[in-house]
């Protein structure tokens, strides 16, 4: 989880890590060596939290947004 926790905070803070996160999960997710319940989780309800994001995430919001969508994969994990 903490990879995959990583992973969505620079997608957050970083458009261009993002973009990579959205259309090439797959490349993402062998790189960072994610498990499959992980990998289903960055392709599934993380792609959709960062797709929902604004471009740029304001400085003073990033914190707030990366929070926000830790507790998204949190949950995605547990359930």
């Amino acid at each position: 989880m903490d990879a995959l926790i990583e992973i969505a905070n620079r997608a957050v803070a970083d458009y261009g890590f993002r973009q990579a996160a959205l259309w090439s999960p797959g490349d993402v997710a062998a790189r960072w060596e994610l498990s499959a319940e992980e990998t289903a989780v960055l392709e599934g309800a993380l792609h959709d939290a960062l797709d929902e994001l604004p471009v740029p995430v304001e400085p003073d919001d990033v914190p707030g947004q990366q929070e926000r969508i830790g507790g998204i994969i949190r949950a995605a994990l547990a359930g």
